[in-house]
């Protein structure tokens, strides 16, 4: 709304800032060839948030005879449960720019939640 009370539509750029044209990509002409480019940010300036995973592994072994050995294993993924966030969003026009709305890898890949496995393995 502006200060009458007025309802201002949200796609129209030139209503929240003076010049728009501020973010669009710089654009420069040199003995006739134009090349526009994103910007001078160097490359990794824009940093996310940290990442901490603790693996535990328990091995037992146990020999039954002189060539068989049973091996049993218990093995934690991220022990701790930490959670580790995704990037920011960068993308300038949506609402969630600079914030975080997700977790790294939610479906059970690297880095996702607490995982647990138990398994005996015989050896011959």
């Amino acid at each position: 709304m502006d200060l009458n009370g007025t309802l201002l539509e949200s796609a129209n750029p030139a209503q929240w800032f003076a010049s728009p044209g501020t973010f669009s990509a710089p654009c420069t002409t040199v003995s006739g060839v134009t090349t526009c480019s994103p910007g001078d940010m160097s490359r990794n300036s824009v940093i996310g948030p940290s990442f901490v995973d603790t693996d535990l592994s328990l091995i037992k072994n146990t020999k039954l005879t002189e060539r068989v050995n049973l091996q049993f294993r218990a093995e934690a993924f991220d022990v701790f449960n930490h959670p580790n966030f995704g990037n920011p969003d960068l993308d300038v026009g949506t609402t969630n720019f600079g914030s975080m709305t997700n977790t790294r890898f939610p479906n059970g890949d690297f880095g996702s939640a607490r995982q647990l496995q138990l398994a005996p393995k015989l050896e011959f």
